[in-house]
Formats: structure tokens, sequence, C-alpha cells
């Protein structure tokens, strides 16, 4: 089972204080074999009940796995008629939100509903924040976010203290500069 290494936090932006009412979150999980996971994010208990509690997961491709979760928004958080429309034409999926995109639909197809999310996201109301650890793959994918005009924040650690499993020890706790790691 793979760790956790990105977060996208969805929801509507708040437009007083530059802050985000979330209603989704999105965890990828990385290792062996990357999954995005959607699931609500409810204020009380009670909100949770079986119509409302559709957690998906995606096998992304590496290579588009930031665009890919951008993707799994427009089509099950903000439920576009266009991408949806699309969605339930070209996915070919055994199985019930879960989806393989590189077996459940072929790669043209694919980017046909990338570009469609890219012209269609910019019609709602959402805001995102994404909160990725230093050694996620998306890290390196950031800059697509430049072609998705929605509000959006990306978060990246600037100090990080690690465990050294060859010491035995916690290491020490020090300022990060990610512009000078790539």
């Amino acid at each position: 089972m793979g760790s956790a290494n990105a977060f996208i936090m969805v929801g509507r932006p708040d437009v007083a204080h530059n802050g985000i009412y979330p209603t989704h979150c999105l965890i990828l999980h990385e290792n062996d074999k990357p999954w995005w996971v959607l699931t609500p994010i409810f204020r009380f208990p009670d909100e949770c009940k079986p119509e409302n509690c559709e957690i998906v997961v995606w096998i992304p491709t590496v290579e588009h796995m930031l665009e890919d979760a951008l993707l799994m928004i427009g089509i099950y958080v903000l439920k576009d008629k266009e991408l949806v429309s699309l969605a339930k034409k070209f996915f070919k999926n055994r199985e019930k939100d879960r989806i393989w995109l590189y077996n459940d639909i072929k790669r043209e197809d694919l980017e046909k509903l990338r570009k469609v999310c890219r012209k269609v996201l910019p019609k709602y109301d959402v805001k995102i924040v994404v909160t990725i650890m230093l050694d996620s793959t998306i890290l390196r994918q950031i800059e697509v976010l430049k072609e998705y005009n929605i509000e959006c924040e990306v978060c990246i650690a600037r100090f990080r203290r690690d465990y050294d499993w060859r010491t035995d020890r916690l290491g020490e706790f020090r300022e990060y500069d990610i512009l000078k790691r790539w």
C-alpha cells in the first residue's frame, strides 16, 4: 500500500478571507502504483449518507497525475454535463467507482476529456488547494495549473524533519529550498 504524497482540497472560495469552504478531498497515494482517492468532506457526521458518500478511486497516468485529478473534480465534484456525458461514452471500466486510466480509456479519448476539462472548469465557482510532499511525482507537474483558469493555491514544504532509518534517529528540523532541489 502506497503512502499519501499529495492532497487536493476542493470547495468554494471564501472571497472575504481567501480561504476555502471544502467539499471534497483527493488523496494521492504513490509508491509501486499511484492512485487518487476522492472522498467527500462533511462538517457533521450525520451528513454522511449512502447517497452522498461516494468514494471514487482512479489509477492515473504517471505523466499526467495532477491533470487526472482535475478531471476527477470536473466529473465527480462539479458533475459538469459535458464531461460526465463524455466520460460515460469513453470509459470502459468493469468496476464501479474504480478507473484504471491505462486500461479503461483510449489515450486520444482521455486527451479529449482533459481538453474539455480545461474549458469547463473555469465556469464553476471552485477553488482547489494542492498540498504536495517533496517526493511526490506531481511536484514536477504543477505547471499544468497555468492551463486551468481556476482559483488555486499550491502548498509545498518549506521546513522538514525526517526520520533517518539508517541512524534510527529523528533528523534536524531544517529549512528546505525546493528551488535548489531540482
